[in-house]
């Protein structure tokens, strides 16, 4: 088995995932780490055993012998970090959005294609186990045809504080976590083509800290009729949420992805990995990176690298998906039904401007 060297660019949160995810991984390694702040990127890699770490992953990219990048940074750094990964012959793993325009996301994949390298699309969701049942049930036809895919995804906010900011983040939960929904009805589906989406976005919540949306509400209608209903919100207290139920013609699926494997707890002071600081009861995972898909979606991105394989979630549904959500925000800021295909007027510098200029 070919081993495959990667670096990762990054030392929040889903970096940390991704490092527990590539633990599991057999033949790859993680051999370099890039932070711009120093001092964090230096913690980080002590504390995940990597060998060396650097503060700009141009350096990273000169100063080891890599096969591929994983990055695990702001939207915004996502397009340049990955393009410079891409010039250099490396693979790529992005995660979620790809980047924030239909042109970036254009370029990473036309020179994807020119340098002979993967883009990979790092959707968690088409990898997680319960949900990969329940698509394999359907697809033998256990509840007929499919015509409708619900999904909901909620928590009470992100973590870190670039998610509230419109330059970093390029949009609210509709970036955030929308974008999970819209691509996990997507690859239910087969991935059909998107004829048009309505969508309702507010601030419901946290309008002291931003003006990104915190609550989404999107209707997706497919090529051959079926639809999607898809929530995403920062605005639930109490812990997290990500299910969802699947109608067909002869029957029906629900799925709870964070239901918990038997365990039940009630803490006064709160506590889990998932949902940190939610009080009463819990249902605590006790393999929470494997149920939720990470060590799946790496092993099969890091197979493909070595077969030379398309991955199943690549560049081309990276920018599927964006090219959806920007529809979805000029459906909330006109209140009306728009029809894909769709791009933002020239001067757009984000999605989320489409709404924010919403009755000027």
């Amino acid at each position: 088995m070919r081993e495959i060297r990667l670096g990762l660019v990054g030392s929040g949160f889903i970096a940390g995932v991704h490092c527990d995810a590539l633990a599991e991984v057999p033949g790859a390694r993680l051999v370099a780490h890039c932070d711009v702040d120093a001092e964090r990127g230096a913690a980080f890699a002590r504390a995940r055993a990597i060998p060396r770490t650097f503060p700009d992953h141009r350096a990273l990219l000169a100063g080891e012998a890599l096969d591929a990048l994983l990055v695990c940074v702001p939207n915004h750094l996502h397009h340049p970090i990955a393009l410079d990964a891409i010039r250099a012959g490396k693979h790529v793993i992005v995660e979620k959005p790809l980047c924030l325009s239909l042109a970036q996301a254009d370029e990473l994949v036309c020179e994807a294609r020119r340098a002979g390298v993967l883009l990979c699309y790092a959707e968690e969701l088409c990898f997680a186990p319960k949900y990969a049942r329940a698509k394999e049930l359907a697809d033998q036809g256990a509840i007929g045809r499919v015509y409708r895919v619900n999904q909901t995804e909620k928590h009470a906010g992100p973590y870190s504080p670039w998610f509230w900011q419109r330059e970093t983040a390029g949009g609210g939960i509709l970036m955030d976590m929308g974008c999970h929904a819209i691509e996990f009805a997507r690859w239910f589906l087969g991935k059909p083509r998107v004829v048009a989406v309505t969508a309702q976005l507010a601030t419901v919540m946290h309008a002291d800290k931003t003006e990104l949306e915190d609550d989404a509400v999107l209707h997706l209608e497919f090529e051959g009729g079926q639809t999607a209903l898809l929530e995403a919100s920062w605005a639930l207290l109490g812990g997290m949420d990500s299910f969802a139920h699947v109608f067909g013609l002869e029957g029906v699926l629900h799925v709870d992805l964070l239901g918990g494997q038997g365990i039940q707890a009630y803490s006064l002071a709160g506590y889990g990995d998932y949902a940190p600081g939610a009080r009463g009861w819990t249902r605590p995972d006790y393999a929470w990176c494997w149920n939720n898909g990470y060590p799946q979606e790496d092993a099969h991105f890091v197979e493909c690298m070595r077969s030379g394989a398309e991955p199943r979630e690549g560049g081309a549904d990276g920018r599927a998906v964006l090219e959806i959500m920007l529809a979805c925000y000029a459906s909330a800021a006109a209140g009306r039904r728009i029809a894909l295909p769709y791009s933002p007027p020239a001067d757009v510098e984000v999605p989320v401007d489409l709404w924010l200029r919403r009755g000027r």
